[in-house]
C-alpha cells in the first residue's frame, strides 16, 4: 500500500490582518506537487489551492481560533500546517517527510516550556480529541486561554494533549523567529532586550522564518523576503 502524502493546510479567516494576497504569497513559496487546502470563510479560486469553508463562524473569538478547523473529522488527511505569517526561505523537504502518529509543533521562541502552533504536523488520528474537547465548551476554552501559560489555540492544544514532538528538536537548524533570532537590538524597532538575540542577518541554515505577532512579514521590509503576490479574481 502506497504511503499517503501529506496535505499542506492553511487557514484564512476574514476580518483580520490577512487576506487572499497573503495566501497567494505563501503558496508561491511552497513546493509543487503537493495538495494544498485552505480553510476559509471567504472561498476563492486559486491555482494549486482547494478552499474548504470553515465549519463554524467562530463569532466572538479571536481569529486564531479558526485553526480548530484543522482538527475537524470530515477532513481525514494528515496535515502540514503553516500560519500565513510564515516565510519560507529555504528547502522544506525535511518537513514534508514527517511521519508518525503524534503531532509536531514548535517550541515557543520566548517561552520554551510551551508549544507554538505556527507550524504543525497533524496526523489524522490526533484530531478527534482536540475537536471534540473544544466544541463541548468553546466559550470556556477561549475565555481560559488568555494568559501566557495557556495562550490562544496553542495553549488549548497543549491543555488537551499535554506535549508532543517539537520541530526544533527534530530539525533545530531550520526554524527561526524573526524577533528572537534575526532582529538586532538597537537597530530594529521590533527587537526587545528580553528576547532578541539576532545580529540583523538571516541565518544561512534557516528554511522557515516565523513572524509571530508584530511585525507582519512584509512590514519588516527585509531584503530577503520573497516577493509579495497580489490576488486577482478569475472573474474580475
Amino acid at each position: 500500500m502506497a504511503k499517503k502524502r501529506l496535505t499542506i493546510a492553511l487557514v484564512l479567516r476574514s476580518g483580520g490582518d490577512y487576506c487572499i494576497d497573503h495566501v497567494k504569497t505563501l503558496v508561491a513559496q511552497l513546493p509543487t506537487g503537493y495538495k494544498i487546502i485552505c480553510f476559509t470563510d471567504t472561498p476563492f479560486v486559486m491555482d494549486r489551492v482547494t478552499c474548504i469553508p470553515l465549519s463554524h463562524s467562530y463569532r466572538g473569538m479571536q481569529g486564531w481560533w479558526a485553526k480548530i478547523d484543522l482538527f475537524r473529522p470530515d477532513v481525514e488527511d494528515d496535515l502540514l500546517y503553516f500560519d500565513l505569517d510564515t516565510v519560507i526561505v529555504g528547502s522544506i523537504s525535511k518537513l514534508l517527510k514527517i511521519t508518525g502518529k503524534t503531532m509536531v509543533m514548535l517550541t515557543d521562541f520566548y517561552h520554551p516550556q510551551y508549544l507554538m502552533s505556527s507550524i504543525m504536523y497533524i496526523p489524522n488520528n490526533t484530531k478527534a480529541q482536540i475537536w471534540n474537547t473544544f466544541w463541548k465548551d468553546p466559550m470556556r476554552h477561549t475565555a481560559e486561554c488568555t494568559v501566557t501559560s495557556k495562550w490562544g489555540d496553542q495553549g488549548f492544544i497543549r491543555s488537551v494533549i499535554g506535549d508532543c514532538r517539537r520541530w526544533q528538536s527534530i530539525h533545530p537548524e531550520l526554524f527561526v523567529s524573526y524577533k528572537a533570532d534575526i532582529a538586532k537590538l538597537g537597530e530594529n524597532k521590533w527587537a526587545t532586550e528580553r528576547y532578541s538575540r539576532g545580529n540583523g542577518i538571516l541565518p544561512a541554515s534557516a528554511s522557515v522564518v516565523v513572524f509571530h505577532g508584530q511585525p507582519r512579514p512584509y512590514d519588516s521590509c527585509e531584503a530577503w523576503l520573497p516577493s509579495f503576490q497580489y490576488y486577482s479574481s478569475p472573474s474580475s
